[in-house]
């Protein structure tokens, strides 16, 4: 009798929750000392030295969120770190004489077209969004790559000198970052920049040091987040350049932190939802979009059928199921050009 030959191996097919690398990791509950939260209500009642406690304090709690207590990032730390960019654009286009608000900053990227160059709303946004961009490093391409954005002329490697030796020197991560910020905006200023174009580099500077001197992969916006608009003695709003900013950013480093480490916790609570509804997810190609979502702010139906090779019309089925199913929001309340997010 012929034996039997050996049944061909067939691979499996992969499940939904292996095409979402990292959604199945643990999530990480992390606290805000209670004792720092009232304060942070009258911090302008506060000193300089209180105000820095607080702001040490609010970036202990953000840091155990970054780096998940374990050194591996959360799996929805790319939407955190997109959140920022988006608020902290939002923040600083009144100064920089732009109108448009954040739904407006959010569509001026993820609307323009390919190749095309950006308005000034996308520039800005984009900006910010440089943390959360592929390879990025902080070397000196960055920084020219952030000059570049904001359309300074002349040499910009002279910036990224004055970020490379404040990453390196001497202090503690916070006293460097506000340094470094200052030298920019000096430095700028003294190069012909305008002062607003010259003051969003030193914001952006500022997160990128700080970030590099507490170890982090990539930095979060946070001081342009939540920088205010005090002024001086002449009616004039504090600028990094000024003697007197550093009191000001460093009340704007504790609510900052402070504000993204609340987010995180509600992004903890809605990537855990995400991930919960997945396994009732027909789509075979649902897994990749889902790790989409966990990646950045907002996604649209057609940048996600891209990314996982699907028609249009099952990305929008796939978003309208999650949206259903308590997974995910649509962020925009229009008809059309949608965008979904956590």
């Amino acid at each position: 009798m012929t034996a039997l030959a050996p049944l061909a191996h067939r691979p499996r097919k992969k499940s939904a929750a292996a095409e979402a690398p990292g959604v199945a990791k643990a999530l990480p509950a992390n606290a805000f000392p209670k004792w720092a939260r009232a304060p942070l209500r009258a911090l302008d009642s506060l000193s300089d030295v209180e105000a820095a406690v607080l702001a040490g304090a609010s970036l202990t709690a953000l840091d155990a969120v970054v780096t998940s207590g374990q050194g591996e990032a959360p799996p929805f730390l790319g939407v955190l770190r997109a959140r920022q960019a988006l608020a902290a654009a939002a923040h600083c286009a009144p100064a920089a004489c732009l109108r448009e608000d954040d739904a407006a900053l959010r569509d001026a990227l993820l609307f323009a077209a390919p190749g095309a160059a950006l308005s000034p709303a996308g520039r800005l946004h984009a900006l910010f969004r440089l943390f959360g961009a592929p390879r990025f490093t902080g070397d000196h391409d960055d920084v020219e790559r952030a000059g570049a954005l904001l359309a300074l002329a002349g040499d910009t490697a002279r910036y990224a000198e004055i970020v490379a030796a404040h990453i390196a020197g001497v202090g503690e991560p916070l006293g460097q970052a506000l340094a470094a910020a200052q030298a920019i905006a000096r430095r700028a200023e003294a190069d012909g920049a305008r002062a607003e174009t010259a003051e969003l580099l030193a914001l952006w500077a500022a997160d990128l040091v700080l970030a590099k001197r507490l170890g982090w992969d990539r930095p979060l916006a946070l001081l342009a987040a939540r920088v205010d608009e005090r002024r001086d003695a002449t009616g004039r709003r504090l600028r990094p350049g000024d003697a007197a900013w550093p009191s000001a950013a460093l009340r704007a480093y504790a609510l900052a932190a402070a504000d993204a480490h609340l987010a995180a916790v509600d992004l903890q609570r809605r990537a855990s939802m995400l991930v919960a509804v997945l396994p009732k997810l027909r789509a075979k190609l649902a897994g990749r979009v889902v790790a989409l979502l966990l990646a950045d702010d907002g996604v649209t139906p057609a940048a996600a059928a891209r990314a996982a090779g699907m028609s249009d019309r099952a990305a929008r089925r796939l978003f309208e199921r999650l949206v259903e199913l308590g997974g995910a929001r649509e962020l925009t309340g229009r008809e059309t050009f949608r965008i979904y997010g956590l």
